[in-house]
C-alpha cells in the first residue's frame, strides 16, 4: 500500500502594492454653455453635466502642506469649463476629446473615464450623452 504524504501550506495574502486603487472623481459638475449643431442649440445656453473618474498613480502619496501632491479636482473642473468658453463645440464626442487633454496634462493620471451629458437635450429623456475611457498609453498614442 502507497502512503501519501502531504504538506501542509500556509496561504499568506500578497503584500503587492499594485492592488492599491486610488481614484479621484468629480460627479455631476454643471455648467451652461452653447452646445450643439441645431439652430436652436446655437441660441441658448444649455446644460452640461460632466462625471469624470481618474486612476491615480498608486504611489503618489499626498502631502497634507502641498496641494500640488495631489492631482487637483479643482483645477481640472476650471479648465474644462473654460474649455467650453473658448470654443464653440458642435458635439459631445468633440468636447470629451478635447478633456482629455486637459486631464492627462497630470502625469499621475494613468487612466480616466468621462462621461458628458445634456440633461435637457431630449424631451422624455433624462439626459443624452457619451462616454469615453482612455489610457494614457490610448492617450499618447492618438
Amino acid at each position: 500500500m502507497k502512503k501519501n504524504n502531504f504538506k501542509i501550506v500556509e496561504l499568506k495574502p500578497i503584500n503587492d502594492k499594485s492592488l492599491i486603487k486610488r481614484t479621484v472623481f468629480i460627479k455631476d459638475f454643471i455648467i451652461e454653455e452653447i452646445i450643439g449643431i441645431h439652430k436652436h442649440e446655437k441660441n441658448k445656453k444649455q446644460k452640461i453635466k460632466f462625471n469624470i473618474v481618474l486612476d491615480i498613480n498608486q504611489s503618489t502619496l499626498p502631502d497634507e502642506k502641498d496641494i500640488k501632491s495631489i492631482v487637483d479636482y479643482e483645477k481640472i473642473t476650471n479648465k474644462l469649463e473654460k474649455l467650453t468658453k473658448i470654443k464653440k463645440y458642435n458635439f459631445l464626442e468633440s468636447l470629451a476629446e478635447d478633456s482629455f487633454q486637459e486631464i492627462f496634462e497630470d502625469k499621475r493620471i494613468n487612466s480616466a473615464t468621462v462621461k458628458i451629458e445634456k440633461p435637457e437635450a431630449i424631451k422624455n429623456a433624462e439626459s443624452v450623452g457619451v462616454e469615453v475611457f482612455k489610457t494614457r498609453k490610448d492617450y499618447e498614442g492618438s
